[in-house]
């Protein structure tokens, strides 16, 4: 588990893996997170489930951590996020999110 005190736990969800993000993600803590979701992607997580729904605060760092975490990881990134005002963020018309904004945690995929 990383030092971030903002990554709040992290698990096996199916094939794939949960990170549960809570606090505020800006410029001061996005950097360790951003490192710890690249060590998950290098790893070869088929997929990458990001949990928002316990963040407070999220600017554009977050933003681009989100997109870097996508670009780094060869698995499927989906984002779970209820918050009205990060969902403004994140569905923002001048950026384009390659990832799928979920409501609320989906059943775990697994091999059959």
């Amino acid at each position: 588990m990383p030092a971030a005190s903002c990554i709040a736990s992290v698990h096996t969800h199916g094939t794939g893996t949960l990170v549960r993000l809570c606090g505020e993600i800006d410029i001061a803590t996005a950097p360790d997170i951003s490192d710890y979701l690249d060590t998950l992607s290098y790893a070869g997580a088929a997929e990458l489930l990001i949990d928002l729904r316990q963040v407070e605060f999220m600017d554009g760092s977050g933003v681009r951590l989100l997109n870097r975490a996508r670009a780094r990881g060869d698995g499927r990134l989906r984002v779970i996020c209820t918050d009205p005002t990060t969902l403004r963020l994140l569905r923002h018309p001048s950026l384009r999110m390659w990832f799928d904004i979920l409501d609320h945690l989906p059943l775990p995929v697994t091999d059959s």
